[in-house]
């Protein structure tokens, strides 16, 4: 046994090579298992197939209960991905023992990487990249503790973060995992001081120092993404802006969402155990729970409704387990937010994160909006605001409020009927509109079923009688609201149209 964290790299190979044999004996059982049930067709009356199964009977050649002319001469077997099986097989047998063969490369580079004293991670252990090399390891660590000289020359200390920046995310997993791991807190901790400080040096007042937000966030969010679970917390405790913070929330503040009774109490970091997307990407899958961010999910919904797609291909999950989210910012630049697999929950271990049926994707979704718009106030920053600036950040395009009637376009919006909204929703755009302020104690007796104050809805259908469907961030067991036009009129405000990318 040459056992290496859990992986023998002398039996994977001995298994790399079988699978290398196989592959190459496919050709010709195919031909023979081609031969074969082409003898059984020809003996067999007409209308019987020699097989009923659908993947075998791609094999036969010749017509049903026709013996003569003899089986024709065998082709070569079809090779390649879209091939039958067992031709299939070359291709698929071949792709996999060349990437096993070059795991075993990376893993027995990670051997002698360990061996000389580098630390290792398990998450970088049979990771399909380069062997780790100790020199680029040491030269990024020293090109961190070099920033602890704060004299950068004349011209700033811009390009000494850039050089730094463009090391550290050319390294691979497992040396940047040795980089982080070796490197002092104090060190980490000063480089991303240094990255935020834009102030003058005292050399030159017109010098450059540090580096834009949207050059620190890039470095950090790719990072993060290659980094050990085991670094995490040094990582987020050097580096504070990639774990948004929650203790500025209304969640925090009282215990409890007020609004729907989402418990928050004990809230604090926990990791999920569903998987990011169980059964693709539904709008019904999300549940917006105990933050005050309907405004954000009602137009996530919006989009999610119209094209599933389109949310499902703006997130992934990372080797090293943490999610990565795209999103642009209102100046239209585009990125992917990295944030760690922990999200929200209160003291009994519950969600007070969205959540899904049974995945988890809207509550990352929300803690990477959370980065992207809340800034240095985290989850508090994306709480009470206005759907129309949150669909920048989920489509890279803007939106707008729907125009009102009135002479010369002066008037309320509640004046737009209902049959202009469908007009603009069957034109293959999204809406969102909000409820003001007001006495759930005491409602109206003509409120929708459903119907919350100070909330924000999203646009699912509409009927045949006229009336507009509108569907709550909240996810189920919240009906949908079905709103007549002076319903809408009285209790609805700020319809919002968007482009759905």
């Amino acid at each position: 046994m040459t056992d290496f964290h859990g992986f023998d790299p002398d039996l994977l190979t001995s298994f790399a090579g079988t699978l290398d044999s196989l592959a190459g004996h496919a050709a010709g059982l195919h031909q023979q298992l081609t031969t074969l049930l082409d003898g059984v067709q020809q003996n067999l009356p007409a209308g019987q197939k020699a097989s009923n199964d659908p993947a075998l009977q791609q094999l036969v050649t010749v017509f049903p209960g026709i013996v003569w002319p003899p089986l024709p001469q065998q082709a070569p077997a079809p090779s390649g991905p879209n091939a039958p099986l067992p031709a299939k097989l070359t291709s698929e047998l071949g792709t996999m023992q060349g990437e096993i063969k070059r795991r075993i490369t990376q893993l027995k580079g990670v051997q002698v990487f360990a061996a000389a004293g580098y630390p290792v991670d398990a998450a970088s252990v049979f990771l399909d990249e380069k062997a780790p090399d100790g020199k680029k390891v040491d030269a990024a660590l020293k090109a961190l503790q070099a920033l602890q000289h704060t004299d950068f020359g004349v011209n700033g200390d811009t390009d000494d973060l850039d050089d730094l920046a463009a090391t550290l995310t050319g390294l691979t997993s497992a040396e940047l995992d040795a980089v982080i791991t070796k490197a002092s807190p104090a060190d980490l901790a000063h480089y991303n001081e240094l990255m935020n400080d834009h102030g003058d040096s005292g050399w030159n007042p017109f010098d450059s120092n540090g580096v834009s937000a949207q050059s620190r966030d890039t470095t950090l969010d790719t990072l993060l993404s290659r980094l050990g679970p085991e670094n995490f917390d040094k990582f987020l405790a050097a580096f504070p802006s990639v774990q948004p913070d929650f203790t500025g929330t209304g969640a925090y503040k009282d215990g409890e969402n007020t609004q729907n009774g989402v418990n928050a109490s004990g809230l604090h970091w926990g990791v999920p155990t569903d998987p990011l997307i169980a059964d693709g990407v539904s709008v019904d899958d999300i549940h917006q729970r105990g933050l005050g961010d309907c405004w954000y999910f009602s137009s996530l919904c919006s989009v999610a409704q119209r094209d599933p797609k389109f949310i499902q291909d703006g997130i992934k999950q990372n080797p090293n387990g943490t999610v990565s989210v795209r999103v642009w910012d209102q100046g239209g630049n585009f990125r992917w937010v990295t944030v760690t697999p922990d999200l929200l929950v209160d003291g009994d271990g519950y969600p007070v994160s969205a959540t899904g049926s049974g995945d988890t994707w809207p509550g990352y979704y929300e803690k990477a909006f959370a980065i992207a718009f809340g800034g240095d106030k985290g989850y508090g920053g994306i709480e009470n605001n206005n759907p129309g600036k949150s669909v920048p950040y989920i489509t890279g395009h803007s939106g707008g409020d729907i125009k009102t009637g009135g002479f010369l376009g002066i008037g309320k919006h509640e004046d737009k009927s209902i049959a202009d909204l469908k007009k603009i929703f069957d034109s293959g755009k999204a809406i969102t509109v909000l409820t003001p302020d007001g006495d759930e104690d005491n409602p109206p007796a003509d409120l929708p079923d459903g119907y919350h104050t100070d909330h924000a809805y999203y646009v699912r259908r509409f009927t045949s009688d006229g009336k507009i469907v509108l569907g709550n961030p909240w996810g189920s067991p919240s009906p949908e609201v079905v709103v007549s036009q002076e319903q809408f009129d009285k209790y609805f405000v700020d319809p919002q149209e968007f482009e759905i990318p």
